[in-house]
């Protein structure tokens, strides 16, 4: 490009280069290159992010690659010194005074570049302005629709990672065009699997994150990884376990201190023998629903000040087996089976999230929660070798199963449903059994007893 300059400067235009190193870096790259244009430095990836610019090790270890490398070599081209993200990937944009793009290229792996002539096109005055992002073709969209119609029924090629490619033909692209600078995000158990997908996404996005975990050294390395994939220096670390009433007690008002504009009650837990919090609940019942349901209560001033709230609950597939369990929630008399007391936690989780988005319903904010499919997390491995071992060739990545996380925290399109319960960015039925159905007084029974529980009353 910089010995074609000439040529775009004919056509009135000027070649403008950013990079993510630091200001040094640049200085040296400028006259390694003898450039004598402007040359921006852009070390958090703001820049990037916006223009969607693709980054990942998959992409840079294409077999093309090699060839890539080769080609560069021939022309006298060589790599020297590297700062900034190394697994980012770059690309070119012709964009006119006023905005208008007439040009996008986005390179798919290291060494790919724009083809020049191309370029020069998109400099003529004639050259049609293009949409910054392409929405998904009508029968893209269609095909989606029509094959999740034959698929979800199967519930395994909904869950697996089969439904969740399916399901994504239908995805705007544009719900996610988001600058979220202005807005502070909480995601429990942020240090893995989910959470972490979810204030990795976030703070690409551009938002502040606080990462709430129980171990606080784990906290810090995945903010220190989330640095370091997005540049993003707005992402802190709160120790708390959400299981310890207590604890929430001393730590909201912390969290309060600032804006609240997103809360995600991601923090799990599947137990195989039934323990005791220090107040008396079973820890599955705490983890999941005792305890993000104090923490919601405590936040709830801060959420109702944001002018844009959102409050999502991370469900999971199971819960589709077990009713809303009244009788005996601590399992005190039944012999305790940890996968039903998650999945019966999990029917918990969503019974409440319609119950908040009722108490919330006059204000700005909106409650949902969601299932993230099959994802092939450390917690699946851990908690459920066999159904792993099984099923790992067909599960979800973790980025897809938080994928509709994301989207309920940050998309415009999202604030549009509240008392919902989603897979794949688009509502679903909370029941697939007749059996597993509650009656509107059982609900509010819930309600009263976490209530009850979370004011200090042993279940």
């Amino acid at each position: 490009m910089r010995d074609r300059l000439p040529e775009f400067r004919e056509r009135g235009a000027e070649l403008v280069i950013v990079g993510n190193g630091n200001a040094t870096f640049a200085a040296a790259f400028r006259e390694d290159f003898s450039l004598d244009g402007p040359l921006l430095v852009d070390p958090e990836l703001r820049a990037y992010r916006a223009a969607g610019l693709r980054r990942g090790r998959v992409e840079l270890l294409s077999p093309r690659v090699p060839w890539n490398a080769l080609r560069a070599l021939a022309r006298g081209n060589r790599q020297t010194g590297v700062q900034g993200d190394p697994w980012q990937l770059g690309g070119v944009f012709v964009i006119r005074p006023g905005g208008a793009l007439t040009y996008r290229f986005m390179s798919r792996e290291a060494g790919d570049h724009a083809p020049l002539d191309e370029v020069l096109a998109a400099l003529e005055p004639d050259a049609p302005e293009m949409e910054e992002t392409e929405a998904p073709s009508p029968l893209a969209r269609l095909a989606g629709r029509a094959l999740s119609l034959v698929l979800d029924p199967t519930i395994v090629a909904s869950f697996d990672r089969t439904g969740y490619r399916v399901h994504s033909l239908a995805f705007d692209p544009r719900d996610l065009e988001v600058d979220l600078g202005d807005r502070r995000c909480l995601v429990t158990g942020a240090n893995a699997g989910l959470g972490f997908e979810t204030a990795l996404a976030l703070a690409d996005l551009g938002a502040q994150v606080v990462l709430v975990c129980r171990n606080r050294l784990r906290g810090e390395d995945a903010r220190d990884r989330i640095a370091l994939q997005t540049g993003s220096r707005r992402v802190e670390v709160c120790e708390l376990d959400v299981s310890d009433l207590a604890a929430i007690r001393a730590t909201a008002p912390k969290l309060a201190d600032g804006p609240v504009d997103v809360l995600v009650h991601n923090a799990g837990a599947l137990d195989s023998e039934r323990a005791e919090t220090a107040e008396g609940l079973e820890r599955t019942l705490a983890t999941h629903v005792v305890g993000p349901h104090l923490l919601t209560r405590l936040l709830r001033p801060a959420l109702e000040r944001s002018q844009d709230g959102r409050v999502v609950w991370v469900s999971s597939g199971g819960m589709y087996t077990r009713k809303l369990q009244l009788d005996d929630p601590s399992w005190t008399r039944r012999d305790f089976d940890g996968v039903a007391a998650y999945a019966e936690a999990k029917r918990a989780q969503v019974v409440l999230a319609g119950l908040w988005a009722e108490a919330l319903r006059d204000t700005n904010v909106v409650v949902n929660a969601m299932h993230p499919g099959w994802a092939d997390t450390q917690g699946v491995r851990d908690a459920l070798p066999r159904f792993h071992a099984l099923t790992r060739a067909i599960l979800r990545t973790p980025a897809e199963g938080a994928d509709t996380i994301v989207w309920l925290a940050a998309s415009p399109a999202a604030a549009e449903h509240t008392g919902r319960f989603f897979l794949d960015r688009t509502p679903r039925s909370t029941h697939l059994l007749p059996f597993t159905r509650e009656r509107d007084a059982e609900r509010r029974e819930l309600w009263r007893r976490v209530e009850a529980w979370s004011g200090g009353e042993a279940p």
